[in-house]
């Protein structure tokens, strides 16, 4: 692959948009992808955004593949990402991609969050992964509600319009 080439360690590829394929097509996509290249790859769950949801079945027979080292799922679905982290391996990666529900699903056995809201409030986000982490549920909850209304306010205008603006506002990029 291209990224690969180039010296990319890792590909975060997202499941094929427009075209909504089957779950059987979703497998075909990545194995295809995984056949081809060297590099670890994590699987991109992100419904709202691809308008088709890659089933937990689906993915699990992604794990058996050689590349594929975990998967990004953006669902906001607490029961769909409990049956990623029942499902997977061990060494299987399992990030959250919904900041709503990062600390929760880290709560459950998942590894953290690629997150956008840590990306304006990277030390406070990351303190709740941690407790999470760490399975201090009544700390790391308590940060989860705390980061509610502002999830709330980053969103409203959708992604990443919220985010953009907290980093103009913290100097962190120009208009």
């Amino acid at each position: 692959t291209h990224a690969e080439k180039v010296g990319a360690d890792a590909a975060l590829i997202v499941t094929p948009y427009y075209n909504k394929p089957t779950q059987e097509g979703l497998y075909q996509h990545y194995k295809s992808i995984n056949d081809k290249c060297g590099i670890p790859i994590l699987i991109y769950n992100i419904p709202g955004r691809s308008v088709i949801d890659m089933s937990v079945d689906t993915m699990a027979r992604l794990f058996e593949l050689k590349n594929i080292v975990g998967v990004k799922d953006a669902s906001g679905n607490m029961e769909q990402g409990a049956g990623i982290i029942e499902q997977s391996p061990t060494d299987f990666l399992v990030f959250s991609g919904d900041d709503e529900t990062a600390i929760p699903l880290t709560l459950l056995g998942g590894d953290g969050v690629i997150s956008v809201v840590g990306g304006g409030f990277p030390k406070a986000f990351k303190n709740g992964i941690d407790l999470a982490l760490e399975k201090n549920e009544v700390e790391a909850i308590r940060i989860n509600k705390e980061f509610k209304p502002v999830i709330d306010l980053l969103y409203q205008e959708g992604n990443p319009a919220g985010i953009k603006a907290v980093s103009q506002l913290l100097g962190l990029c120009e208009k």
